[in-house]
């Protein structure tokens, strides 16, 4: 089994972020060979800490590994002199020199000068490690002079992209006490179709695996997930199950919202004209908006000119189905390696559980839901563990033969 806290496994989870993006390509997108190749020229942070670069034909591997053996066989060891640049001190000093005199010039402009002046050769070290070192050592043209332009997108079939955030909502009733709500939506790009959604108490991971169990269990599997950079959107539980399932997901760069513009206006539209009304209960503002939703998809949609509905019904669902026989909430637990103490039990969240049938002093890898803490299932079978009773433990005594 895969353990989760160990560095292998951080070290495959990190590769799959680098290859997802590859995993779901259609007709409109760029070949393979520039993709990888546009890949390569990115720094990324290695699980230690470092800043490194990678291969095109190191990140292809990765991806044909994945594609034949899923995420644990991405749990190998990468070779330590993967992603250093053997540039010599003279043409790295000529290189900073040059961009402080002129740091307007591209890169371009900045290589030809090194060659007039005699310090590359042309050959070694070759164009692209220049590159790759100017990029990594921020020596590129000023990045104020090009910003880059953003562009409206839009998906043609459903699923292929799922789009999901959170609203700050009204503070209601619940349980005789009032708390904030908030909003949590997942809206399909192409057909603007709300998958799946409602008011919850917190913002963190537990609504959004709901959200999603729920739009899986209906739909299938989405080919990419698209979230902003709050604390759920980047948990160690969305990003492992996304390696699991084979999803893309793909985060907002920093400070530039304009890619959840869909979203967002749906959220316009609920302020407008859902929240406009008045709810005391959490239980009275969720039933309401499964009502008002299923009115909104079936309303013209401007951008669409038709309904979302109808949009759905026309496009074609690229979501992966799943059999009737699989568990859907096996999909979406978690992993972790726990200790066997002399006594049968493991120690997890503070609380004690027994795992008959494992050997004292070693290690088994148990599966849960973060939110929570008393049922985990262990093993290869998935036995599910029963929370540690001493009183009852005690009174097998009094009846020996049973």
């Amino acid at each position: 089994m895969i353990e989760q806290n160990d560095e292998k496994f951080e070290l495959g989870l990190w590769r799959y972020g680098i290859i997802s993006p590859l995993l779901h390509r259609d007709a409109n997108s760029l070949p393979t060979g520039e993709l990888l190749d546009q890949a390569s020229w990115q720094r990324y942070v290695h699980p230690n800490g470092s800043h490194i670069t990678l291969s095109a034909e190191t990140i292809r591997k990765w991806l044909y590994r994945y594609i034949g053996g899923g995420l644990p066989a991405l749990t190998g060891q990468t070779r330590s002199d993967k992603g250093k640049h053997q540039i010599p001190d003279n043409i790295a000093y000529a290189m900073v020199t040059i961009r402080k005199e002129h740091p307007r010039w591209t890169l371009a402009r900045t290589i030809k000068e090194l060659g007039q002046t005699g310090k590359w050769n042309g050959h070694k070290p070759s164009r692209s490690s220049i590159y790759r070192f100017a990029k990594a050592h921020n020596l590129q043209r000023d990045p104020h002079i090009h910003q880059e332009m953003r562009r409206p997108y839009a998906f043609d079939h459903f699923g292929q992209l799922w789009i999901a955030d959170f609203l700050h909502g009204p503070k209601l009733f619940k349980d005789r006490k009032k708390q904030k709500t908030y909003l949590h939506v997942i809206l399909d790009d192409s057909s603007r179709f709300i998958v799946h959604g409602g008011f919850y108490l917190t913002e963190s991971v537990e609504p959004l695996i709901y959200d999603l169990m729920g739009a899986v269990r209906r739909f299938g599997i989405p080919q990419r997930f698209y979230t902003d950079n709050g604390s759920a959107y980047v948990s160690r539980h969305l990003k492992i199950l996304c390696a699991r399932n084979g999803i893309d997901l793909v985060h907002t760069p920093p400070f530039v919202p304009q890619g959840r513009g869909k979203v967002e206006r749906f959220f316009r539209t609920v302020r407008d004209q859902f929240l406009c009304d008045k709810f005391k209960t959490v239980k009275q503002v969720n039933d309401a908006f499964k009502i008002w939703v299923g009115r909104y998809h079936e309303t013209l949609h401007s951008s669409l000119t038709c309904s979302p509905l109808q949009k759905r019904l026309q496009t074609k669902n690229l979501c992966r189905t799943l059999g009737p026989s699989i568990d859907i909430e096996s999909l979406f637990r978690m992993e972790r390696r726990c200790r066997v103490y002399n006594d049968c039990t493991i120690h997890f969240k503070k609380i004690r559980h027994e795992v008959p049938g494992c050997l004292p002093g070693s290690r088994v890898t148990i599966y849960y839901m973060p939110w929570d803490r008393t049922c985990i299932y262990y093993g290869d079978e998935m036995k599910k563990a029963r929370i540690l009773d001493l009183s009852a433990n005690a009174r097998r005594f009094e009846h020996p033969n049973q």
